[in-house]
């Protein structure tokens, strides 16, 4: 799915994780849009889906998705998930000259490995935004950039397991010389525990009976990843 609205310097990428239905973002992506023309902004949104939608094998995407992960650790270029993404971008983002990445489970590791290269490649970074995602290494360079969202109940209880996956762990040196496992080295600095109802898949529903404080766990997402982008948007300049 594409919106384009002209014209406009940004570009947003929202990208699909393992086995997802090929509507599933579509909802989403339409009323973020939304939320920037109502704000006097035009912006264009692409909807991808890095490692397949549902209709391709699950076998191939998850092996693909592992394989990024193992990349990811190893500081390696995605030649996957990441790579498909990147190579989207390229093609789609016209003459925008700010990226946003939003991606969901699977979908947040492509996003942060095609981030990465585009930065490096002198593309203007606005943010990454990873939903409930398995953990994998940010990037010194993306380190501000990167918002990640996990999902709780009410009652501040973890509900989505695919975070647990994965690792932000690596060697450091400590004070006295000596190397030891530091389990958040490449953790994102911003996090933040989203009260949603239900777990992995339920952070885009617009319905009963994901409802809470007369709010749908579309709109507390919504809300969350737009406050946070105006943020970005105010410091972007001292980046």
């Amino acid at each position: 799915m594409t919106i384009h609205a002209d014209p406009t310097n940004i570009v947003i990428y929202v990208s699909a994780g393992f086995a997802t239905a090929s509507n599933f973002l579509d909802d989403f992506a339409t009323k973020l849009a939304s939320r920037y023309e109502r704000a006097g902004r035009h912006v264009r949104v692409h909807v991808h889906f890095p490692y397949g939608d549902w209709d391709r094998t699950k076998h191939g995407q998850l092996t693909e998705i592992i394989r990024d992960m193992w990349h990811n650790a190893h500081r390696k270029q995605s030649v996957y998930g990441g790579k498909s993404l990147r190579e989207f971008v390229k093609t789609t983002k016209g003459q925008g000259q700010k990226l946003i990445f939003i991606g969901h489970s699977a979908g947040a590791i492509a996003s942060v490995m095609a981030a990465e290269d585009l930065a490096l490649e002198g593309q203007k970074i606005l943010g990454v935004i990873q939903i409930g995602s398995p953990r994998c290494a940010i990037p010194a360079l993306l380190k501000q950039k990167v918002l990640y969202v996990h999902a709780t109940n009410p009652q501040n209880q973890s509900r989505d397991p695919i975070p647990r996956l994965g690792t932000w762990g690596g060697w450091s040196r400590t004070r006295l010389g000596i190397y030891g496992w530091n389990r958040v080295k490449h953790a994102p600095i911003h996090q933040l525990m989203l009260p949603i109802i239900g777990s992995h898949a339920d952070y885009f529903r617009d319905h009963n009976p994901y409802i809470w404080k007369n709010a749908s766990n579309l709109q507390t997402t919504m809300n969350a990843i737009w406050t946070w982008l105006q943020t970005r948007e105010k410091d972007v300049e001292h980046d």
